[in-house]
């Protein structure tokens, strides 16, 4: 039996990874109003900032799918962590290198610091997924995100309250050393076994389409509205202020909603499919709401209740997943981030751009289709799902089988 304690390091590791990713996956995306105001950048080319990030964090994972279960987790990480700290502190020195070309240094930045967050976050969801029950595993890992993600809209905006939003990039510097705290963890941390991969022809099984499918549209409904709220917020209240609140509000109930996955997953076993879907639908409820109400503080409701629904639907499309399709090693875990960053790539740079075209509330009732759709997938994968027991009644089972 793994006992959590054995495995300290390496979860403090996972954590500590969960808040590097919360960096580079939003650190832009929470610049955009300074963005818009010094730079004149449009809401196309926030959203194609927006697909850049995720893009760069697909390549990586297309990389990973060939190499997580042939190259040491622990060599791969450190190497990532060291990429993504250099990365944030080229991001932080783009105004200085690139005075007259500030978009072009950003998206090159931006492309540099995801890459290696993007394998940052494949190789520790693959040593989570093989942590202990009691640590949270995988499933913690977008909690911690969203947390981390709160922490850095709170401290980005006291940043540009101090010392102005000209001075934004001042702000990255210190970021830069959240990744070196990986390998002070991970140098001495004993890692999971790995598990026994299944073929890669498992791939052509037609529930793995639908996982794929659930996978991108669920975790593309929760980036759309993560990476737009704080702009809609700032629209809406008339402030950066308004932004910031947008975001943190949004990242807090993001977290509460991964958190009640984990307790409920913790206290039930593996929750059934119509946990997560009903969730997505909700998800979609809760993006209409923000696009059709003519009051802003339900319109400003209903965008910030998203997070609680959609961070139970990233988890749980997750969990479903891996449920549909157990034992199939690494690669399985890298093509399903592969499909994460594909919807978080694709969905928030259509938002955007319908949003030039027609208006923030279109944008955000074009995103409704995706928890939609992610919802019906979901329900298409029950056949295929196996129920496993709650955690206590597995350790009954195995102290029995251990006095037989």
């Amino acid at each position: 039996m793994k006992h959590a304690g054995t495995f300290t390091r390496a979860a403090r590791a996972c954590r500590a990874g969960a808040a590097n990713q919360a960096i580079v996956a939003n650190v832009s995306a929470l610049l955009f109003v300074p963005f818009m105001r010094l730079y004149g950048f449009t809401y196309l080319q926030l959203g194609l900032l927006t697909a850049v990030c995720f893009c760069s964090q697909l390549a990586a994972d297309v990389a990973l799918i060939f190499l997580i279960d042939r190259v040491s987790r622990r060599a791969l990480a450190m190497a990532a962590s060291f990429f993504s700290c250099a990365g944030l502190l080229f991001f932080g020195s783009v105004p200085y290198l690139f005075p007259a070309a500030v978009y072009g240094g950003i998206v090159g930045a931006v492309a540099a610091f995801a890459f290696a967050g993007g394998m940052l976050e494949v190789v520790l969801s693959n040593i989570a997924d093989g942590l202990p029950e009691k640590t949270g595993g995988i499933y913690l890992q977008r909690t911690v995100y969203a947390w981390g993600q709160a922490a850095l809209a709170v401290y980005l905006f006291a940043f540009q309250l101090l010392f102005g939003a000209e001075h934004w990039n001042a702000a990255i510097f210190p970021l830069a050393a959240v990744p070196l705290l990986l390998p002070v963890f991970l140098a001495r941390a004993k890692l999971p076994a790995r598990e026994k991969a299944a073929p890669v022809r498992a791939a052509f099984r037609p529930v793995y389409l639908l996982a794929v499918l659930a996978v991108l549209l669920g975790y593309g409904a929760e980036t759309a509205m993560n990476q737009w709220i704080a702009a809609f917020a700032a629209d809406v209240f008339g402030s950066d202020a308004g932004g910031t609140v947008g975001s943190v509000l949004f990242c807090l109930l993001l977290g509460a909603g991964g958190a009640a996955f984990v307790f409920l997953r913790r206290r039930r076993g593996d929750l059934p499919v119509f946990a997560p879907a009903l969730a997505a639908l909700l998800s979609a409820a809760a993006y209409v709401g923000a696009a059709l109400f003519a009051s802003t503080a339900l319109s400003f409701a209903c965008a910030a209740a998203c997070g609680f629904f959609v961070g139970v639907l990233s988890p749980g499309a997750m969990s479903i997943a891996s449920r549909a399709l157990p034992h199939t090693g690494g690669w399985m875990l890298a093509s399903l981030a592969l499909a994460q960053d594909v919807g978080a790539a694709a969905l928030p740079t259509l938002a955007g751009g319908i949003s030039d075209a027609a208006g923030m509330r279109a944008g955000f009732l074009f995103s409704a289709a995706a928890p939609l759709l992610a919802a019906a997938f979901l329900f298409c994968m029950r056949p295929k799902v196996k129920r496993r027991l709650p955690l206590r009644k597995n350790k009954s089972l195995r102290r029995f089988k251990k006095i037989c």
